[in-house]
């Protein structure tokens, strides 16, 4: 189904609204959904209409052939609209004032804030803008009448992209989910990739062209062992035992804390909590209020170095101080792998919270390996990310937790004192 803009031009049904006005418009989906077309037509339509100060970003933008220059370029020839535009080595600028800039958010955010009069900013694979540049660059797209046009395929439902637009849909957007059936221009070619992929891996067919998420991140460090845990992850309930906290800390990053019990040969993990920026004291509290039947308290090696401005303290003298006690220190390892080896081993006796352990199990399906572009392959090295620090606090219990230990003088966290 189209409509007709114009005398001259059709349009898809799922692009029409692209013409409209709306704060947002988010068009996410699968492969060969027409998305960049739909929206690369949109724009030069618009622009050639009425002056327009446009801006075309993406994460990272090393060069001018990582934007979509080249794409506008061809849809201008494509629409006969050479008359109106004049394509520059960098930019692209219309007979009537209109102009057409790029620029890479990663690289440039500081900046994008001082960017002044956009009409409309497009983030083309807004899949990977993070959420630090997303913070900054919508407030900057200030001028009356300014929109946020939005397109990517989704690959986590952890995604800044999906979560700020799909699952948080903001007011005034014009959302919708596209998929290659939406595309007039789909070729034979094409049609006979989608088939094939379908018919041989339908799991990867979903996600490419259906626009289905991802259950992990590529070069997942735990993806085998989380779907082999799928069953694993449920409702868990909380036992009359005691509740173990394994640690990962950060000050600038996130500290992470889960809260595990042992019941049988079954390894429970009952909750999850994370913070970043507030104190111990602030996780001290976390842990009273949640008032568990604590065991004890597994934190890294580098819990014991002491802190500038403490008075010759370590974390694990203040955290004691405020009350924390039974505090297990997890040696020191001698190569990141062998602990996630580890980890891995004991996945199998592990169950978990689907709810409450939500974000943390979010942090394992995200924790991957460094991608090498150069020779197109994951290093074994893992990636620092927001994923890690929940990983980390995951990978103390792989490292120390071997169930033998018992646990002395137990006490709710109402009582301590």
């Amino acid at each position: 189904m189209s409509s007709q803009i114009s005398p001259t031009f059709d349009v898809a049904e799922p692009f029409v609204e692209l013409y409209r006005p709306h704060r947002y418009k988010v068009l996410w989906g699968g492969r060969d959904g027409a998305k960049s077309w739909g929206v690369s037509d949109a724009l030069l339509l618009l622009a050639s209409r009425k002056p327009m100060r446009i801006l075309c970003a993406r994460e990272i933008q090393r060069s001018i052939k990582d934007s979509v220059h080249s794409l506008l370029k061809n849809r201008i020839k494509a629409l006969g609209l050479s008359r109106h535009y004049e394509v520059l080595n960098t930019e692209i600028r219309g007979t009537n004032g209109t102009e057409i800039i790029y620029a890479g958010l990663w690289q440039n955010i500081e900046n994008i804030k001082s960017i002044d009069s956009i009409d409309v900013c497009w983030v083309e694979e807004a899949n990977t803008v993070s959420d630090h540049s997303w913070r900054t660059l919508i407030p900057s797209i200030r001028k009356p009448g300014s929109e946020v046009w939005v397109t990517f395929n989704p690959a986590l439902k952890t995604d800044p992209a999906y979560q700020r637009f799909v699952v948080n849909t903001p007011p005034d957007t014009y959302i919708r989910k596209v998929s290659f059936r939406d595309n007039p221009w789909l070729s034979e070619e094409s049609k006979a990739e989608i088939r094939h992929l379908r018919d041989t891996d339908y799991d990867e067919y979903l996600h490419v062209y259906e626009g289905e998420l991802k259950q992990f991140a590529d070069g997942a460090i735990y993806g085998k062992q989380l779907k082999d845990a799928k069953d694993r992850i449920t409702q868990v309930p909380i036992e009359s035992l005691p509740v173990n906290t394994f640690w990962d800390l950060g000050r600038n990053d996130t500290t992470a804390i889960w809260f595990h019990q042992s019941v049988g040969l079954q390894n429970r993990f009952i909750d999850y909590y994370e913070s970043r920026l507030v104190d111990l004291d602030h996780y001290v509290r976390v842990l009273k209020e949640k008032d568990y039947l604590y065991g004890e308290h597994y934190l890294p090696h580098d819990v014991n170095v002491t802190l500038l401005g403490t008075g010759n303290r370590s974390r694990k003298d203040i955290l004691e101080d405020l009350g924390l006690r039974d505090i297990v220190v997890v040696p020191r390892i001698d190569s990141v792998m062998n602990g996630i080896e580890q980890t891995r081993q004991k996945f199998a006796s592990c169950w978990f919270d689907a709810k409450r352990c939500e974000k943390g199990l979010d942090a394992l399906a995200n924790y991957q390996f460094i991608y090498d572009d150069k020779h197109e392959t994951f290093r074994q090295t893992p990636l620092h990310n927001w994923a890690s620090n929940g990983a980390d606090a995951f990978r103390q219990f792989g490292q120390a937790w071997d169930g033998s230990r018992e646990t002395i003088d137990i006490k709710f966290a109402s009582e301590w004192g």
